[in-house]
């Protein structure tokens, strides 16, 4: 077998790409070798699973909308996409947002998964904790290791000499003895900013209140006080995106990315993050900000697909964000970090032209804390099943990837 840790450099360096080897120890009992006598490692030579982690924390009633349901439509007056938005037909109720029309035809071809009310039980709901429950592979509270679970899951499948590609930083593979990091040109266009209301109306509301005490003093301090809160939401947003590839540059990398997974089956894991997803204000409906971040990760996804061409038929690529938003639009026109969100599967190896697991809807009593859709399906199923059965990792070993997590055997996500 022909390593990529062995043979340096070669071949992956393209115009404009900044390369870099690494190669980390794994630490502790969670990084360790197999110990004699244990299931050797047995990756399935060819096998790829890459994970493209949605920083921002999507949301999953815009990706996969359940657009006939009148308590959608009830619970987002102004952002709630219609049955006729243009949308693929999902299936159980559920209208592919029309800026994806790009992985309709895999939806159709059966390639494309999708999970809705998918989450990890348990993570927090601010980002940087929630990003890095996602990298541990394991809510905070729940224990979890020092190590990222694909870390875990490359020295697993491959002893000291497993190998994986990356486009972008993450705690999500420490602990992988080698990793080849391939780096988008520059950092491509930067992330349009969140839309901000209209100040031009407040101006009028306020000179139209001007010397009416106590009105004026109530609406100057309602309005401090909204403009404070609109200031947080977007300094949280932009801090939810950093280390990630902007949604806007992810299309033009995605196709060379693939294409370099295409060459190099000896990589049987990959990661990257596309970030831009954090929806607090203005986020739209069929048209908007965030349709506008789905349209360019479902045209990413797309390349990805043909930059790997035939090799597509042994790669599963699972996108998956680090929580879902809130069921209701917020005073901003947009939604705050909620838990269940959507995952989607996408690969020749993956039972698609579904929509997998229980929905468990959107009545009052089925949303965890009132608020949030709940989290029916652990996407660690999913990723566990695909180590499996489709890398070839010993079922006994999942319990190092996936610390306290034991798959309930009840999704099939694999053909």
């Amino acid at each position: 077998m022909f390593f990529l840790a062995g043979m340096g450099l070669l071949g992956l360096v393209g115009p404009g790409s900044v390369l870099a080897a690494r190669s980390r120890k794994g630490g502790g009992r969670e990084g360790r070798e197999p110990a004699k006598g244990e299931a050797k490692p047995s990756w399935r030579a060819g096998k790829q699973l890459v994970v493209v982690f949605l920083q921002g924390g999507p949301d999953g009633l815009s990706i996969a909308a359940p657009a006939g349901d009148p308590l959608y439509r009830a619970l987002r007056p102004t952002i709630a996409l219609a049955p006729d938005c243009g949308g693929a037909d999902l299936g159980r109720g559920f209208v592919l947002h029309p800026a994806m029309a790009a992985l309709a035809p895999y939806y159709a071809r059966n390639k494309l998964a999708v999970l809705p009310a998918c989450g990890l039980p348990g993570a927090a709901q601010s980002h940087a904790p929630a990003q890095a429950d996602f990298a541990r592979g394991t809510a905070a509270k729940a224990g979890g290791g020092r190590t990222g679970w694909l870390g875990r899951l490359a020295l697993a499948l491959g002893g000291g000499t497993s190998q994986m590609l990356v486009a972008t930083p993450s705690e999500a593979y420490d602990g992988a003895p080698h990793y080849n990091m391939i780096a988008p040109p520059g950092r491509g266009p930067s992330l349009p900013g969140l839309p901000v209301e209209d100040q031009a109306l407040y101006d009028d509301v306020a000179r139209l209140y001007a010397g009416k005490e106590p009105l004026a003093k109530a609406f100057a301090k309602g309005r401090e006080d909204r403009q404070d809160a609109l200031a947080k939401v977007l300094e949280e947003s932009r801090k939810a995106v950093a280390g990630a590839i902007p949604a806007p540059a992810f299309a033009d990398f995605a196709e060379r990315f693939g294409r370099e997974l295409a060459k190099r089956r000896d990589a049987a894991l990959a990661y990257l993050a596309v970030g831009g997803f954090d929806t607090h204000s203005g986020q739209g409906g069929a048209k908007g900000y965030l349709a506008d971040r789905l349209q360019e990760t479902a045209v990413g996804l797309a390349r990805l697909a043909e930059g790997l061409g035939k090799a597509l038929d042994d790669t599963v690529i699972l996108a998956v964000g680090e929580f879902g938003r809130g069921v209701r639009e917020n005073r901003f026109g947009g939604t705050d970090n909620g838990q269940g969100g959507v995952v989607l599967l996408l690969g020749g190896p993956v039972a698609g032209g579904r929509v997998c697991g229980e929905w468990p809807g959107l009545a009052a009593h089925r949303l965890a804390g009132g608020r949030d859709v709940a989290v029916a399906t652990d996407w660690r199923e999913a990723a566990g099943q695909i180590a499996v059965r489709h890398l070839g990792l010993p079922e006994k070993r999942l319990a190092e990837i996936f610390p306290g997590f034991s798959p309930s055997g009840g999704l099939s996500v694999l053909g």
